[in-house]
Formats: C-alpha cells, sequence, structure tokens
C-alpha cells in the first residue's frame, strides 16, 4: 500500500489514534480501509470520502451530521464509533465485521434458500424499523450494505444523516439529497426516491428490502439495465417480472408480499419494514393500513451513493396515470447530441418524455384515415406492421395529436436521446456496428416489420431507430423542411449512424422510405 498516496495521507492523517493496515475496497464514492484502535485495541472499519464530497458537505456539517448515524445501537446495525476531518480529509469509523457482504455471496451462489433468504430480511428489516422508529431511514439498503457474519445479517453504512427540514430552507444549504437529484443506488431505488422526492419516509427503505429479497430468491434485481436512466425508466413504467415465473416454488404469499413492497406508490407498499415482514411469515393475517402522523425524517446512505439527473416532477404514473400504450420513458436528464454535418457536438437537458417503441404501422394509421386523415399513398400496398411511409409532416404530426393526447413529434434532440442514452454511443446497441441489428442496405432490400431487428433495441428498447424507414422529427430545417432521423433499408451503413440527419420537405409525397413514431411530455 506504500504507492498509494491515499492510503500513506489517510495513514498519516490518523496515526494518533488507529493504525491503517490495508485497502478493504473502494468505489466511486469512497474508499475502506481496516485498521487497528490503538486505545481500545479493537479492528475498524474507516471510510474516507472523496474530496469532492468534503467540498460540497464540509467538514462541521459532515460531523454533526454523522453524530445522529452514532446515536443507533442494535443487534443487526453495523455501529458507528466515530466521524470527522483531519488533515482535509472526511472519514467514519465503523465496526469491523468478519465475514463476507451479501453481494460477494450472490454473486458466488446466486439465489439464495428461501428460508435463508426470509430469516436474513428479518433482520435487516428489524435494523430498519429501529432506525425508522429514531426518525431515520437509510436510503442506500442494497447487497453491499448488508454484512453477513456467523450466519446472520447486519446492516451498514449509516453514514451521513441529515435532518430532512434543512433541505426545505431551514438554513443547512444545499441538501445532498434534494429535489431534482436522485441519490442511492439505481436497481434499489423506490420510485419516488428516483425522482429525487425530499419527502422520503419508511416506505422508501420497505421498496430496497423488497427489491432485496427479489434478488435474494431469483439471483437479479427487480429491474436491470445497461445505464443507470435505463434502470431509473424500467422502475417508473414497469412491473416486475413475477419471482414464481423464475422461481415456481417460492410460496404465493411470499411472491405477493415482495411485489406490494416494490407498489409504485408508497402508499400501496407495506407502511413499515415490519408490516412486510409480517406479510412474509403471516399469509392469513390481515391487518388494517393506519395511515401514520408526518414526522420529520433524517435520510442516510449518502456516501456509497450515485447520484443521477432526473425531473423535480414526479413522473411514474401508477394509480393516477397509465404509461401510454405502446410508448416508453426517456427520464429527464443532459443527453449527448449531434456530432456531424451541420450540428455539432454537444449536451443537452431534456424534460422527461415518452417514446413510441416501434414506427408507426400501416395498420395503426388506419383507422386515422378512416376518421377522415389523409391517406398515405403506400397504404394499400403495406402489410399492417409494417411502418407506414409517404406521410407528409403535417399528417404525421396530426396523426400523433389525433392518437393521444398531447401526441406529437419528437424532436430531434428526443429522438437522439432516446437512441443514444447519456453516453452518446454511435449506434442505439453500442458503439460497433453490427449488421444482424439493422434494417439497412444489403439486409433485407425491403421494409420489414416493426420489430423485426430486436438486437438493435436501444437503452430504453426502443427498436428500429436505426434503418427500416426515416422517421420525421418535429425540428425545423429552414425552408419549408424538417429534419429526418435514422435512415431506411436502403441507407448505406456508414450513413447509418444516430447522429445523422437529412433535411426534407414537408409536402413531398415521394418519401416513400420515410415514416415517423410519436411522442409525448408526461400529463
Amino acid at each position: 500500500m506504500s504507492g498509494d498516496p491515499l492510503f500513506a495521507r489517510v495513514a498519516t492523517a490518523l496515526a494518533n489514534r488507529y493504525v491503517v493496515e490495508r485497502e478493504l475496497g473502494h468505489g466511486g464514492m469512497a474508499t475502506v480501509y481496516l485498521a487497528r484502535d490503538v486505545a481500545l485495541g479493537r479492528a475498524v472499519a474507516i471510510k474516507v470520502l472523496p474530496p469532492t464530497t468534503r467540498e460540497y458537505l464540509g467538514g462541521e456539517r459532515f460531523t454533526r451530521e454523522t453524530q445522529i448515524a452514532a446515536q443507533l445501537s442494535h443487534p443487526h446495525i453495523v455501529p458507528l464509533f466515530e466521524a470527522g476531518e483531519a488533515e482535509g480529509i472526511l472519514f467514519y469509523v465503523m465496526g469491523y465485521v468478519e465475514g463476507e457482504s451479501l453481494q460477494d455471496r450472490l454473486a458466488r451462489e446466486g439465489a439464495l434458500p428461501l428460508e435463508e433468504s426470509v430469516r436474513l430480511i428479518a433482520e435487516v428489516a428489524d435494523a430498519l424499523a429501529y432506525a425508522h422508529e429514531h426518525g431515520v431511514i437509510h436510503r442506500d439498503i442494497k447487497p453491499a450494505n448488508v454484512l453477513l457474519a456467523g450466519g446472520h445479517a447486519l446492516v451498514a453504512d449509516f453514514g451521513i444523516a441529515k435532518p430532512f427540514g434543512e433541505a426545505a430552507g431551514g438554513g443547512g444549504g444545499e441538501s445532498l439529497t434534494g429535489t431534482g437529484v436522485a441519490v442511492g443506488t439505481a436497481e434499489y431505488m423506490s420510485p419516488e426516491q428516483a425522482t429525487g422526492d425530499k419527502h422520503l419516509d419508511a416506505r422508501s427503505d420497505v421498496y430496497a428490502l423488497a427489491a432485496l429479497l427479489y434478488e435474494m430468491l431469483t439471483s437479479e434485481p427487480p429491474f436491470t439495465g445497461p445505464t443507470v436512466q435505463a434502470v431509473i425508466a424500467r422502475i417508473l413504467t414497469e412491473a416486475p417480472r413475477p419471482i414464481r415465473t423464475i422461481r415456481p416454488a417460492v410460496p404465493p404469499h411470499v411472491e405477493a408480499a415482495v411485489l406490494q413492497g416494490l407498489a409504485k406508490v408508497a402508499a400501496d407498499r407495506p407502511p413499515s419494514a415490519r408490516a412486510f415482514v409480517d406479510l412474509l411469515t403471516r399469509p392469513t393475517a390481515e391487518r388494517p393500513v393506519r395511515p401514520g402522523r408526518r414526522r420529520a425524517w433524517i435520510v442516510l446512505g449518502t456516501l456509497a451513493a450515485v447520484a443521477v439527473p432526473v425531473a423535480a416532477a414526479v413522473l411514474y404514473f401508477a394509480g393516477r396515470h397509465a404509461r401510454p400504450v405502446g410508448m416508453l420513458l426517456v427520464p429527464a436528464g443532459d443527453y449527448l447530441v449531434g456530432g456531424t454535418a451541420g450540428r455539432d457536438t454537444g449536451r443537452v437537458h431534456l424534460n422527461a418524455f415518452y417514446i413510441d417503441s416501434t414506427e408507426v404501422t400501416a395498420g395503426a394509421y388506419a383507422p386515422f384515415v378512416r376518421s377522415g386523415g389523409a391517406p398515405s399513398p403506400y397504404q394499400r400496398q403495406r402489410a399492417t406492421d409494417w411502418p407506414v411511409t409517404g406521410v407528409l409532416w403535417a399528417e404525421a404530426q396530426q396523426f400523433c395529436a389525433w392518437r393521444l393526447p398531447g401526441g406529437r413529434l419528437p424532436t430531434e434532440d428526443e429522438w437522439e436521446a432516446a437512441a443514444r442514452g447519456s453516453g452518446g454511443r454511435r449506434y442505439p446497441w453500442g458503439d460497433t456496428w453490427a449488421p444482424s441489428r439493422a434494417n439497412v442496405a444489403g439486409a433485407t432490400d425491403t421494409l420489414a416489420p416493426v420489430g423485426s431487428f430486436p438486437l438493435g433495441a436501444s437503452w430504453v428498447h426502443a427498436v428500429d431507430l436505426i434503418g427500416n424507414a426515416w422517421e420525421w422529427t418535429a425540428t425545423p430545417a429552414g425552408s419549408g423542411r424538417h429534419v429526418i432521423k435514422g435512415g431506411a433499408f436502403n441507407t448505406q451503413q456508414p450513413n447509418a449512424t444516430v447522429a445523422n440527419r437529412v433535411p426534407a420537405s414537408d409536402d413531398r409525397r415521394q418519401l416513400w422510405n420515410t415514416g415517423f413514431r410519436c411522442a409525448r411530455g408526461p400529463q
């Protein structure tokens, strides 16, 4: 470790009290070292925060907030002994647990036995219930923060605590967890946490507890994806796959309890960690849900967290709004766009929106024509599952508005965000060309039914963004033209990128290889 500059800094800064021995692990938000407490002769784990966190929090505030977590004393909570700042380094000292994390166990064994899973979850729930009774929520429950020792579970990373009222303007400055930033680990975040809602309570931890048990029983979290934003999009809009379709031996009441814990709306979940365990262990119990009084909660779990830009508004629609059929949610965030002639590469911030998962088909367009809409000159020549083409720009706009409230064509930036994600990939599936993933020149030499190339799906699972048919956007290109994107079945591969753009005349019926897909904002 002598070559590690951070190790040397930590060892020197804490030499009066601790002998730092070796690194236990590190991530983007912290590094953990094994050390020996010289005064008490015990092994401890020292977690060191990166300089960016120090700049954000400040040493005095960090110490004040960790003092709250240090007051928690429970047999299933890893104790927090000390926190402070030394020579510009923010650190806190925890008990050292000889064992392994639940993350390591799952990686090694996959799904765990049912009885053991429920028992371990009950221990985690007991720790959380104790914290909740003391006005504290963890907000980063995940396999890495559950340690296993002697056959029992201990919850770690009760690290930074913040009186929640400060975020509302109580003089505490900006909050690490204020509205507009989701803090936590994406796969285990509740919908309200994923959207940056600052009014969280115990039910957010209940969601994470259910997600944890789901993974223990199936070996996978309820929602996964190639990026944080893709995971959040699925959390906000999709139902988790029923556990018994993956592991049929799981009792129906256990599956029902987990799925209730994963409810999109907090009010639909068990109201407490103990109530969640009751559902797991007492299938016939019927307990009335009593609304509790509102209280000030303390938010924890910011140390090992990732910060994800999201919309300030709640963008999930369960209970109050339905996700438009056939559409996918693209979360609010910053997206890389451009990178072709006439359009420099740059980042844009977009509000959340929905976009069709496929190009509009001839079959979907037909009812619009029957209601008085303009027909496509190629309508009779197209199978119902082929994209409708030859539609003028204004007619495409009219169809989208006719089909659903607020319906419209996507802007070029929105189209690219749905195709590229925040990383600005060259193709919807990544940065390397794969001929089997798109209907471009040399693939079929004609239009194909939408969705014929599922391996070419984008990060939000939209298909045919490259190839098949060009697609109208709402972005003007001057002189009665609008930008079309994506290429068509006769586009040569070098031009088949998500950045490529072509100005097309709004009133040319000859665009026989140009179709469209619709978009809309959250209603």
